[in-house]
């Protein structure tokens, strides 16, 4: 698990992710899954210890001989809020180290509005949450943000994030820590959903996989070797900027998010539902205009329109997945966003046209997130525990 090139720090880290994923756990099972010596592991495990990272729970064994001791995080180490910036919504919840949602904080808007207006509104709920943490004396270590488009993960940048308002570029964590002077870390959505789920969802078993992301825009999150591949130049996983030449009558290129991603679902639902002029979406749309929540509730009404929609989703969701599948031929994807409230259906049609598509090829387990509604701020958050933990070790180091 822990390749011999990992220098000291990585592995104190790595150790700390395993515990956390396969809690609670022995001393000598984690030393099993690390490759390590148990002696190497108990070394590092009394600097968990003296930190107050983990702590020791219920002995368990056999009757006769000696009892495993158990290790687990300590939740009431460290307190980090998660932050899911999307183009018209806004979640923000503060999590323990044991990823327990504590209090959340949540902002809407009809309309999608600039990367900065929504930082704006961010602040606004960080006040909230940071209110209500003072009052329980509780004190939040760090702050992550997961947000849409190209993100330099280290100085907290957002470059030309895509679908809002504006093209803007923005440096998220320098607005936040002049403001409430606490460590910020920013990261991609995609990817923040992938550590979420690695942490704390179905990847907690997998040293390798990837998560798909369908929202307004597409991305992947991959997980390689127990750690997040970022790429050479942090372009790993932009899975929706995959090109289909040649479509339609103009002959122009065009990318997977313009096909098949929530905005163009909701433009082909919006297009078709004015042609039929009845059914689920059409009265939705003499009121106001369609959110993706429309869409799913009108394919389980039956809407025909609907019904089409997620059709063309899946359908394009099967593209992406078998690309995955035979560019990194991973063990597992998991796939996240709002079409996972289509229930079943959704994964297991993509399911059945990625085996038409690949055909007698090895396929990956398919699985839909089971924290795909809050994946991305528990995935910042889980961005922000890890940071935290790794000042922490090397404070104690020198």
């Amino acid at each position: 698990m822990i390749n011999v090139h990992s220098s000291y720090a990585n592995t104190k880290e790595i150790l700390y992710t395993l515990i956390c994923r396969y809690q609670p756990i022995a001393r000598s099972n984690l030393a099993d899954i690390a490759g390590l010596t148990r002696a190497s592991v108990s070394n590092i495990v009394k600097e968990f210890l003296k930190l107050g990272l983990v702590k020791e729970s219920d002995k368990v064994g056999k009757k006769v001989g000696r009892k495993k001791v158990l290790l687990k995080v300590n939740d009431q180490n460290t307190y980090v809020i998660g932050v899911d910036v999307e183009r018209r919504n806004i979640v923000a919840t503060i999590y323990n180290a044991g990823g327990k949602r504590l209090k959340t904080e949540k902002s809407s808007s009809p309309f999608v509005k600039t990367l900065h207006e929504n930082v704006k509104d961010t602040k606004k709920l960080l006040d909230r949450l940071l209110a209500w943490a003072h009052l329980k004396k509780i004190k939040i270590s760090a702050i992550g943000i997961g947000v849409p488009g190209p993100v330099d993960p280290k100085n907290g940048i957002v470059y030309s994030a895509p679908h809002f308002r504006e093209n803007e570029t923005l440096n998220i964590k320098k607005i936040m820590e002049k403001t409430y002077k606490i460590p910020t870390f920013v990261e991609r959505d995609a990817n923040a959903a992938a550590m979420g789920e690695q942490w704390f969802g179905v990847g907690k078993r997998h040293d390798s996989f990837i998560y798909l992301l369908l929202v307004e825009g597409i991305g992947a999150g991959m997980i390689m070797d127990g750690r997040l591949y970022r790429g050479a130049h942090e372009l790993a996983g932009k899975v929706g900027r995959s090109v289909f030449p040649k479509i339609g009558n103009d002959g122009r290129i065009r990318t997977l998010e313009e096909l098949g991603s929530e905005i163009s679902a909701l433009n082909i639902a919006e297009e078709n539902a004015k042609k039929v002029r009845n059914g689920y979406l059409n009265d939705v749309m003499q009121k106001r205009q369609l959110n993706i929540d429309d869409l799913i509730d009108g394919f389980k009404a039956k809407d025909p329109v609907a019904i089409k929609v997620v059709d063309v989703m899946i359908y394009y969701t099967a593209i992406a997945v078998s690309n995955l599948v035979l560019f990194v031929d991973p063990n597992l994807i998991v796939i996240g966003g709002d079409f996972i409230k289509v229930g079943p259906h959704f994964v297991e049609q993509v399911r059945e046209k990625v085996k038409k598509i690949l055909g007698e090829r090895p396929l990956a387990d398919l699985k839909e997130s089971p924290i795909y509604d809050l994946s991305i701020s528990l995935g910042a958050a889980t961005r922000a525990i890890s940071e935290i933990v790794s000042m922490k070790l090397k404070r104690l180091k020198e």
